[in-house]
């Protein structure tokens, strides 16, 4: 689903936690709110848990959102977004983009999740790489504390990457 600027449903109702960010304050994340995946299955859940991305499903609005907005957003920062997508579909969905071939055939984890990789990502994929990476995603909201910026990615409905940049003050 995409949209046009006026369109957007808000607010997000997802949200992306590094654990390597969140350390011992990823517990408390887990203990807070238990409707929650990795990202990572299998060996690697049970190896990297502590360093795994989290996908959090959570109530708009609620004692959740509040509880993660009030973290340190620099240190701890987050990506939102939303989807009209189940919480295992939105998961099943972002596996896809957890690793990435290198030119000479290998492959690299890609920690699409952190706000300062997508910042710089988003902006250069391809318009085939922006339509399989928002199919379940209908926007991503990024805040930047030290830029004092929020921004905003969506896809219109003719697959054109919009940004929306909002002032906020720390």
């Amino acid at each position: 689903m995409h949209f046009e600027s006026t369109q957007i449903p808000s607010p997000p109702n997802f949200v992306l936690i590094d654990g390597a960010l969140w350390g011992f304050d990823l517990k408390k994340a887990k203990n807070k709110n238990k409707v929650f995946r990795s990202l990572y299955r299998g060996k690697m859940e049970e190896s990297l848990a502590k360093n795994a991305p989290y996908l959090f499903e959570f109530e708009a609005g609620g004692d959740f959102e509040k509880w993660v907005k009030k973290q340190d957003p620099v240190e701890r920062r987050v990506t939102w977004l939303h989807s009209s997508a189940t919480l295992d579909e939105v998961r099943q969905h972002l596996r896809r983009f957890l690793r990435m071939k290198k030119e000479d055939g290998g492959t690299i984890y890609f920690r699409f999740y952190d706000p300062l990789v997508l910042n710089v990502v988003l902006p250069h994929l391809t318009e085939p790489q922006r339509i399989e990476f928002f199919n379940k995603i209908n926007y991503i909201e990024i805040e930047d504390l030290k830029i004092e910026e929020r921004v905003k990615y969506y896809l219109t409905n003719e697959y054109e990457l919009i940004t929306e940049k909002e002032e906020i003050c720390g």
